[in-house]
């Protein structure tokens, strides 16, 4: 995957362990990883670094901002491709933002990077 060199990945999850194995999944496929534990330090870095091209945000998180509120925030400001992340359904969840991937947890490496890479392509970057 050349194309990963050229893409910049955010990583808003709270479970350190879920954080640390995804960042090096996606990293060892080329991508550049940036990481933030809750959703409020993600808006922050996502505001402030251009470079992004992929939100990756786990829907529940501590902090006052989950998952869809950072989405929908973030789609506010810049055009970006997200995708969302929980053990819950997509179904579950009262609202659900548009132009947002959903992936299931648990995932393992190959639909992580398949999805990753799906949206990626499909915005030509």
């Amino acid at each position: 995957m050349t194309h990963a060199q050229n893409n910049t990945i955010l990583l808003a999850e709270d479970d350190r362990s879920a954080r640390e194995v995804t960042a090096l999944v996606l990293e060892a496929e080329g991508y550049h990883v940036i990481t933030a534990s809750n959703g409020t330090s993600a808006l922050s870095i996502l505001l402030q670094d251009a470079t992004i091209g992929l939100l990756v945000s786990d829907v529940h998180m501590p902090g006052g901002i989950d998952g869809i509120e950072l989405a929908q925030r973030v789609q506010m400001n810049r055009q970006i491709r997200i995708m969302l992340i929980s053990a819950d359904p997509r179904s579950s969840f009262a609202y659900f933002p548009e132009n947002v991937t959903f992936l299931s947890k648990p995932y393992d490496r190959r639909a992580l990077l398949g999805a990753v890479d799906g949206l990626l392509r499909h915005t030509g970057t």
